[in-house]
């Protein structure tokens, strides 16, 4: 090869490829280690008051480390990502030396039994919290039916002037709410929306008008319903 002139020239070229291109890999990977480039600005949006100051800190004791190009933006998402409250978390890099942290917090609907909630978008998450929030039980991965059925039921509910309190979705798929005061309502499988807003609008005129608290409601008929007063023998029918 030695005596090849042509073979020796391009030896020579690829050589001098390899080297310049080691020389610029070194060069940047000292460039972007340069005090310059050190990280000024953390900027965490979309804390609503769930996540605590101390688990932020601790994020950014731990991952925030190096400087604008070798912070470790996936570490850094995947921690967030890890605390009770984050539903949804982004990181991204603003030129020159800042680094933004976009946080979406759950917004709690309801308790999802003994300590699970379920959020505005019917999602079951692993938190606690001392509001005042209804309870719903229904089978795995039914939280998402549950929270469009309480929306519906919420508004229904205003003639009677009373809360939603509990809503369970059996296994049959069959619908039952309670109410602040203590009132039961079955609605059975069928027609559930309807059934409870005819209720809601009827009740002053019907069983309302007794002023007495009501433990039990049926609303599985067809043309009527069924209810349970305390200190009474008998069900009261009304027409629906």
């Amino acid at each position: 090869m030695w005596d090849k002139p042509q073979a020796l020239t391009a030896l020579s070229n690829l050589l001098l490829v390899l080297v310049s291109a080691m020389m610029l890999y070194a060069a940047i990977h000292w460039a972007i280690r340069l005090p310059c480039f050190s990280l000024k600005v953390l900027k965490v949006e979309g804390m609503t008051g769930h996540l605590a100051r101390d688990q932020v800190d601790f994020i950014v004791g731990r991952r925030m480390k190096g400087n604008f190009f070798t912070v470790n933006i996936d570490e850094v998402r995947s921690d967030f990502e890890k605390l009770p409250w984050v539903r949804t978390v982004s990181v991204r890099r603003r030129w020159p030396l800042e680094i933004d942290v976009k946080i979406e917090e759950h917004v709690p609907l309801a308790h999802w039994g003994a300590d699970q909630l379920v959020n505005t978008h019917g999602e079951v998450f692993d938190a606690s919290t001392e509001q005042v929030l209804p309870y719903f039980s229904g089978p795995i991965g039914s939280s998402g039916d549950i929270a469009r059925e309480y929306a519906s039921f919420s508004t229904s509910v205003a003639p009677l002037k009373r809360r939603l309190a509990q809503l369970n979705l059996s296994a049959r798929q069959a619908w039952e709410l309670k109410l602040d005061d203590g009132m039961v309502v079955e609605l059975g499988r069928d027609g559930v929306e309807k059934r409870f807003a005819d209720f809601a609008a009827l009740y002053a005129r019907t069983v309302g008008r007794f002023n007495k608290r009501i433990d039990y409601v049926d609303l599985r008929y067809d043309n009527g319903f069924a209810v349970r007063i305390p200190g009474w023998k008998e069900r009261t029918r009304g027409a629906a």
